[in-house]
């Protein structure tokens, strides 16, 4: 429990720096996602010691970053195949995951992979659905969930309970910012979570001795609540699965639930963000 308050602390830092590279501008943005990591390979490479699944897991997601910053600041963005591209980069991103878990060969790590895949099954993937709005030139994903989003997160800390308990409580706070955002402003959701993954990832390869054993929450592992864990993960993901199967259809268009009272129509040439009104 001596934990808490420094899980909260690194949350609210989390929060800051995210705010602070959004309205940094693409210069700043572009240096801490692209410069810093070109910078930093040799000396990663020097003195870390990473499986497959780390070294494919730190690029992937600084990859995706840098083309989620494409899309914010460049012409990339009027190119319908470039924002398809990110969610599936995104969706790479958990598929990586469910091969760890998959290999794992337990009962909560199978469990969680099939979770996984329901997740990437139900990922929004039409290029309508990403936007580009505001002076800060934010990029909107409409069309995810908040069902899916609680999936997705409660996906993510059972992959890490699982395989990384060390750094799980480290990863509450990770996810635990676009959770808070998502409240607000739910499109923002994507954005600040591939972003904030690909910083944090960036200081753990960088200052890992001094960043993971304030944090260690290897003593939290216990077989049966990661079974549970993963057990309600799967149920989640399959009600994300039912609100896909059920989507409802008028003259070609598709509408996906974005909350309880914001539909989202999806046509070949359209994405329109609908709010039904008051009685």
């Amino acid at each position: 429990m001596q934990l808490i308050l420094p899980i909260l602390g690194l949350g609210l830092i989390l929060l800051l720096t995210q705010e602070g590279l959004r309205r940094a501008g693409k210069w700043v943005t572009w240096i801490a996602i692209l410069g810093l990591p070109l910078a930093l390979t040799p000396y990663w490479i020097t003195y870390n010691e990473f499986g497959t699944f780390e070294w494919g897991k730190l690029y992937t997601i600084l990859i995706t970053a840098c083309w989620l910053t494409a899309l914010r600041f460049t012409k990339l963005y009027h190119r319908p195949w470039a924002r398809l591209g990110l969610t599936a980069l995104f969706g790479l991103n958990i598929f990586e995951a469910v091969v760890v878990d998959l290999a794992a060969g337990q009962l909560a790590s199978s469990l969680n992979a099939a979770a996984g895949l329901f997740l990437i099954v139900t990922l929004p993937r039409s290029p309508h659905a990403i936007s580009r709005h505001g002076k800060f030139a934010d990029l909107n994903y409409d069309g995810v969930s908040y069902t899916w989003i609680i999936a997705f997160t409660l996906w993510n800390l059972t992959f890490l309970y699982i395989n990384y308990p060390v750094i799980f409580g480290h990863h509450i706070a990770v996810l635990g910012v676009p959770m808070i955002i998502s409240l607000f402003k739910r499109q923002r959701w994507l954005q600040v979570r591939i972003n904030l993954l690909a910083l944090d990832l960036l200081m753990l390869a960088t200052f890992a001795s001094f960043l993971i054993p304030p944090l260690d929450t290897a003593r939290w592992y216990a077989p049966k609540l990661a079974i549970f864990a993963a057990g309600a993960t799967l149920a989640l993901s399959l009600l994300c699965l039912m609100e896909k199967a059920f989507l409802r259809r008028s003259r070609g268009a598709i509408y996906t639930r974005c909350g309880m009272d914001c539909w989202v129509r999806t046509t070949n040439t359209k994405h329109v963000t609908i709010k039904r009104r008051n009685p």
